[in-house]
């Protein structure tokens, strides 16, 4: 082989391994976004009667992906078709018996930060929806630190930039050994339900699977972030809700502070 040929193959390998490092830390860092948020959540939730008793266990973390790769994001993204969301993960609106509301770290109220809207159900199964147009970057069955939970975690990118995610989670709090060994089955039954994989385009209103509940704090965890580039930057959902005011998400937060804060509390869906 020539020494220029040589050389040649060198510079493409090079390449190559620098595009493909380039990728993963993205799909990587987005999935632990995430996650910080889910811990978090948890954390507020030990103020509840269901989840105060429970014991945490430690377990390995285990992070059991049904994808191979991330796909490239697209990078014109169409700032010609703003984001506009649904006011609800769930298939049903009824479905849905409280809302935690999104809040800044250093937003007025006080209430504990949180990136997203979760909405919570005392149903068993729970339909849920794409709640905008976008393209699938993951769908992950995940073990969440530091208790071993189990839960599911997908998101997509929307046409103009912004990345959606969607934890489903069938409990909230730390799990104990019986409650997570549940949760396992339960999240396989929930990955085995959806209809989505990485890459599809998929449409608003679109079926994607079932939440699959232990509790009345079983819930989707909603976020919408910025971009999958530069600086974490966290959006309030209910700003891109064009039905937001004419739903009962203001109302039905406050059923869930007066449980969680008893009455002391009353927020709204963006706390800043």
């Amino acid at each position: 082989m020539s020494h220029k040929k040589i050389i040649a193959l060198g510079l493409f390998l090079i390449f190559a391994i620098s595009a493909c490092a380039s990728e993963e830390p993205q799909s990587v860092a987005l999935k632990a976004s995430i996650q910080e948020t889910n811990d978090v959540e948890q954390g507020a939730a030990n103020n509840e009667e269901p989840s105060s008793t429970a014991t945490a266990t430690t377990a390995p973390v285990e992070n059991q992906s049904t994808t191979t790769m991330q796909p490239k994001n697209d990078q014109n993204s169409d700032q010609s078709q703003p984001l506009t969301l649904l006011a609800t993960a769930f298939v049903d609106v009824a479905d849905y018996w409280g809302v935690q509301p999104f809040a800044t770290r250093t937003n007025q109220l006080g209430v504990q930060f949180h990136n997203g809207i979760d909405y919570f159900t005392n149903q068993e199964q729970v339909g849920v929806q794409a709640v905008s147009d976008g393209r699938v970057m993951f769908v992950d069955i995940y073990e969440r630190q530091p208790d071993g939970a189990f839960q599911i975690n997908l998101a997509w990118q929307a046409p103009s930039g912004e990345i959606i995610s969607y934890s489903l989670e069938p409990s909230a709090g730390p799990a104990d050994a019986a409650k997570i060994a549940e949760q396992k089955v339960l999240a396989q039954k929930m990955m085995e339900s959806m209809t989505i994989q990485v890459g599809d385009q998929i449409v608003q209103g679109q079926f994607l699977g079932y939440l699959y509940g232990q509790d009345d704090w079983a819930h989707v965890h909603m976020s919408v972030k910025a971009s999958d580039r530069g600086p974490e930057q966290w959006l309030c959902p209910a700003d891109f809700m064009p039905t937001a005011g004419d739903s009962d998400l203001l109302a039905k937060s406050s059923i869930w502070a007066d449980r969680l804060y008893k009455g002391s509390k009353q927020p709204e869906l963006c706390n800043y």
